[in-house]
C-alpha cells in the first residue's frame, strides 16, 4: 500500500511538472515576437543564431572587461548576523535561485573572467548549485562599490540545517539593511519566474522596502527569438506583482562573453551614490570621482 501511495504521488508530481512546463511553452508560443526586443538583443551581442553564439566586437569585449568598480577583494564571509560588516553607504546584493549564475555575474561586473567549472575571478564558481554558503562581501573597506554574493535559494548540495541557516541570515540581512541596499535579482534566461522568485521579490518590496533590479543571465545560451519571447513573459510576470521598488526595465547579460554587462553596470550606477563607479567613462566625472587616486589605482591594477 505504501508503495502504491508513493507511486501515485510520484505520478502526480510528474503530471504537475508536465502541466507547468506545457503552460510555459504555451505562453511562449502565444507571445508575439517584438522586433524592437530582437534588435536590442542583437545589438547587445546576445542570443544564439543559426551559426551559433553571436560574436562581440573588439570594443564590446574591451568595455565588458573594464574594471570600472576599482580594486576589489573579499571583505568578509558572514554565515550569520553577528558576522556582518558595518553597513556601507550603498551595497548591491546579488540574489536568485541556486545555480542561476550570481557568482559568475559578480565576476563579470568587476571585470574578472570566470572559467568553465572554476574561477579566476573574485567569487568561486562551479557547475553545481550551493557553492556560495555564506553572505560574501566584496569591495574596499575604505570607499567605492560593495557587492554581496548571497546564497541561492532553493536546491543546493548541503544539509537542510545549513540551508535553513543561510536563508535566515539572508532574510535578516536584507531586512536590516533596508533602504541602504539594492538587490539585483538574477533569473536564468532558459527558465521562467518561479514561486521562490516571487516570494523573495514580495518580501523585498513589502517587508524590507529594498529597491530591486532584475537581470536575465546566460542569455548567450538561448535562441534569439525565444529569448525575446522569454523577456516579454518575464516583464509581464513582474508587472503582475505590482512591486513598488522594482526599477524599470529587465536587463539581459552573458557573464561568459560579458555581453550586456556594461549596460547593466550603468543601470546599477544610476541607483547608487557618486563614487560607486571608481573609474567611470568620461572626462569631468572621471576627474571628480577618481582623480589622482584613480590613476594610482589603475597603475596598481596593471602590476
Amino acid at each position: 500500500q505504501a508503495h502504491t501511495t508513493h507511486k501515485a504521488q510520484t505520478g502526480a508530481t510528474r503530471k504537475t511538472r508536465s502541466m507547468s512546463l506545457c503552460s510555459v511553452r504555451e505562453r511562449l508560443r502565444r507571445t508575439p515576437l517584438s522586433d524592437a526586443v530582437v534588435r536590442r538583443i542583437r545589438a547587445l551581442g546576445l542570443g544564439r543564431e543559426r551559426g551559433g553564439a553571436v560574436r562581440l566586437s573588439d570594443e564590446q569585449l574591451r568595455e565588458g572587461r573594464r574594471r570600472e568598480l576599482g580594486r576589489m577583494g573579499l571583505i568578509r564571509a558572514a554565515a550569520n548576523l553577528d558576522e556582518l560588516p558595518r553597513a556601507a553607504e550603498a551595497e548591491l546584493a546579488l540574489a536568485g535561485r541556486s545555480n542561476v549564475g550570481k557568482s559568475s555575474l559578480l565576476n563579470a561586473l568587476v571585470g574578472k573572467r570566470s572559467g568553465g567549472t572554476t574561477t579566476r575571478g573574485l567569487a568561486p564558481v562551479q557547475n553545481r548549485p550551493g557553492v556560495t554558503r555564506s553572505l560574501n562581501f566584496y569591495g574596499s573597506e575604505r570607499r567605492g562599490a560593495r557587492i554581496v554574493d548571497m546564497p541561492g535559494y532553493g536546491f543546493a548540495f548541503a544539509s537542510d540545517g545549513a540551508t535553513a541557516q543561510w536563508q535566515a541570515a539572508m532574510r535578516e540581512f536584507v531586512v536590516s539593511r533596508g533602504g541602504l541596499l539594492r538587490v539585483l535579482l538574477c533569473v536564468d534566461a532558459r527558465q521562467s519566474l518561479r514561486a521562490l522568485d516571487r516570494e523573495f521579490l514580495l518580501m523585498l518590496d513589502r517587508e524590507a522596502g529594498v529597491p530591486c533590479l532584475v537581470v536575465m543571465t546566460k542569455c548567450d545560451l538561448v535562441p534569439t527569438s525565444e529569448l525575446a519571447r522569454r523577456f516579454a513573459v518575464l516583464e509581464a510576470d513582474l508587472a503582475e506583482l505590482g512591486l513598488r521598488g522594482l526599477r524599470a526595465g529587465v536587463h539581459m547579460v552573458s557573464s561568459r562573453t560579458t555581453a550586456g554587462v556594461p549596460e547593466l553596470r550603468r543601470a546599477i550606477a544610476r541607483e547608487m551614490p557618486k563614487g560607486w563607479l571608481r573609474f567611470p567613462r568620461g572626462g569631468t566625472e572621471a576627474a571628480e570621482v577618481g582623480g589622482a587616486e584613480a590613476k594610482a589605482g589603475d597603475a596598481a591594477e596593471e602590476e
